[in-house]
């Protein structure tokens, strides 16, 4: 009997040390995840320690366009490195015409430690803002949206005693790039110096606003006067499907369009990445004048000849790498460098259209392009923006369908918005109509 006690007691103590130790081990399961997610929780905490101690490193480098500028050189005072003020051009430049930068424009750059830039940013203006972040593969381009207002604008009137329409539409505000625009266009059709007071004239304008007072960009829909003496004229801007075609531009109902005689653009698609004049030079960094205009295009990209010609140089030098010159009936000739391949020899006749060559990134260049350079008889370079270029005289086919049905919708906002009430603007004899469209 003794011992059958003595032997329960033994197991009952048995069950409770194995009760108790199971416990233990609980307790220490439970210690050690506590121990583990107080480990993850302090490694987390260090890395945002080390993160905002990192940030506050950053340097902020801010500048702005000064006169002659060009962005190779706002960058430079900026302290960026060579191979940034490249790789921030190359990244950037499809997306932005640098030749059309302003004095007065603000550029940012944020730094880390080793002086390379992570962040980039231009504005253009209270609404367009350009952005570039560095990744692994390079540069990465962001346009953040700003929500505009776009208003069409109706500002009609009568050419009074000894003034001008250029006069008249500038004394009233409107931008004078576009007041040249509607010059431009109208006295192709319209001879001005036989125009009479009380000559009548009508133009609309879709023009975009932010925060429905801050002017940000304008364009010129249609244009028309009607004289005694000229006659009734009308121009109506054709937008192609691609806003950078060299098609953009204003022709008459039938597709004809309105310019002077003059050269065709050598490409299809326009996207300018230096302008005529003097600039840094986006590889040796230093002041020099650019004897034409680069236009941004992809490799292979098809170059026409922007006249009729006979080809006089055709070859390849270190510097303007494959290129083409062709002398037109005026002694004047045009100059195209850079090129991926030539397809005509020196000596070959050309047409107005035809295809030279193609773009590439041959001799001294940052990435294809084609530079487009011209001469005038005399043999000095000019700039080729001064010469009236156009795609082609008359539109035809898709274009001309696509020019007649943007006519007809023009026609019917000039019939919408001439139902609003005209104001006058100060002391002109000019009404005004607009409306919001968006």
């Amino acid at each position: 009997m003794k011992l059958t006690k003595r032997i329960l007691l033994v197991y009952i103590v048995s069950i409770l040390a194995f009760f108790t130790a199971c416990g233990e081990e609980e307790k220490i399961i439970s210690l050690q995840k506590e121990r583990a997610e107080l480990i993850a929780k302090k490694d987390s905490l260090t890395k945002r320690k080390n993160e905002l101690e990192n940030s506050n490193q950053l340097l902020l480098i801010s500048d702005t366009v000064k006169a002659g500028d060009g962005l190779f050189q706002v960058l430079s005072r900026m302290k960026v490195s060579e191979s940034d003020r490249r790789a921030l051009v190359l990244a950037i430049q499809d997306s932005v015409e640098l030749s059309k930068m302003r004095v007065g424009q603000m550029f940012h750059v944020l730094l880390n430690q080793d002086g390379s830039v992570q962040t980039f940013r231009f504005a253009e203006n209270p609404a367009t803002i350009h952005l570039l972040f560095k990744s692994d593969s390079g540069y990465i381009y962001h346009r953040p949206d700003k929500k505009l207002t776009r208003k069409h604008s109706i500002f009609e009137g009568s050419l009074a005693q000894g003034s001008t329409l250029d006069g008249m539409l500038r004394s009233v505000g409107i931008p004078g790039r576009m007041v040249g625009v509607v010059s431009g266009v109208l006295q192709c059709k319209v001879a001005f110096q036989l125009a009479q007071p009380s000559d009548k004239f009508r133009i609309l304008l879709e023009e975009a606003f932010f925060e429905d007072s801050v002017w940000i960009e304008g364009k010129v829909l249609f244009a028309e006067f009607d004289g005694k003496t000229v006659g009734h004229h009308e121009a109506f801007l054709y937008e192609d499907p691609d806003p950078k075609s060299s098609y953009n531009a204003h022709y008459t109902e039938s597709g004809e369009a309105l310019v002077f005689d003059g050269l065709r653009y050598p490409l299809d698609r326009l996207h300018v990445t230096s302008a005529y004049g003097s600039r840094i030079h986006p590889i040796t960094g230093k002041r020099t004048v650019h004897h034409g205009i680069d236009y941004g295009s992809p490799k292979g990209t098809p170059v026409y000849a922007v006249a009729e010609g006979v080809v006089t140089v055709s070859g390849y030098d270190n510097l303007s790498g494959n290129k083409i010159s062709i002398r037109h009936r005026d002694g004047s000739s045009s100059w195209y460098l850079h090129l991926h391949t030539r397809a005509v020899a020196k000596g070959a006749h050309v047409n107005t259209r035809q295809v030279i060559g193609r773009v590439g990134n041959t001799g001294r260049s940052t990435g294809p392009h084609l530079h487009f350079g011209f001469k005038d008889e005399k043999g000095r370079w000019m700039n080729p923006s001064k010469k009236t270029m156009i795609a082609t005289p008359k539109l035809e086919g898709e274009r001309l369908s696509r020019l007649k049905s943007q006519a007809k919708a023009i026609r019917e906002s000039l019939t919408t918005t001439a139902a609003v009430t005209p104001q006058k603007v100060g002391d002109s004899e000019i009404l005004v109509r607009s409306r919001t469209i968006q």
